[in-house]
């Protein structure tokens, strides 16, 4: 199992609005974690998968962003953690980042790559951080934030997302996204 070294977790107060909850990016997780096991195991996902419970949970409350809905897609963007398009398992790039510009071609050197899965799951946090306003968090040594947080807060909408059902066209170019990621991964990981 995957841990994150000298990471304390931020405590953040719940939500009081649960129909908010539901939606939000940035809040404590509304899943579990033995959710997220059980979820894992009924979907075939990959055995590297296991260890993104423990990082998505310890990186999203550090960033102030739902672990779960992080957790959520890192299921979706990787097909289960199997990796069958452009991003490979060596990019250690849970959330399909791209390392500049949006639009570039849709080839595999146009997606960051991070040194450990560790440092993809933080990334992964981050990212969602300048989406919603949350504040990034540095490597458990002090490691800089990536690079595609400050292209993200250089976009004029960088940090007004606050809401799941924002992410679709901005994240993906799905205009689907928020909803395939709710139907597929978030209402099944709550009701398991």
């Amino acid at each position: 199992m995957a841990s994150v070294p000298r990471l304390t977790a931020w405590a953040q107060a719940p939500l009081t609005d649960p129909a908010a909850s539901l939606n939000s990016i940035q809040g404590p997780a509304i899943a579990t974690k033995d959710q997220a096991w059980r979820l894992l195991s009924t979907n075939g996902a990959h055995e590297r998968t296991y260890g993104w419970i423990d990082l998505a949970w310890g990186w999203g409350e550090a960033a102030g962003v739902r672990p779960d809905l992080m957790l959520a897609q890192e299921m979706f963007e990787t097909g289960w953690g199997y990796f069958e398009g452009l991003v490979t398992p060596e990019h250690h790039n849970v959330a399909g980042i791209k390392v500049d510009d949006l639009s570039a071609a849709d080839l595999p050197e146009a997606f960051e790559r991070f040194a450990s899965w560790s440092e993809g799951v933080r990334a992964h946090a981050n990212h969602l951080a300048a989406y919603s306003g949350a504040a990034p968090v540095l490597g458990p040594y002090g490691e800089p934030v990536h690079d595609r947080y400050y292209v993200v807060m250089s976009l004029p909408w960088a940090g007004s997302v606050e809401t799941i059902d924002e992410l679709s066209g901005k994240w993906s170019v799905r205009e689907d996204y928020a909803q395939v990621l709710h139907k597929s991964f978030l209402e099944p990981l709550r009701n398991i």
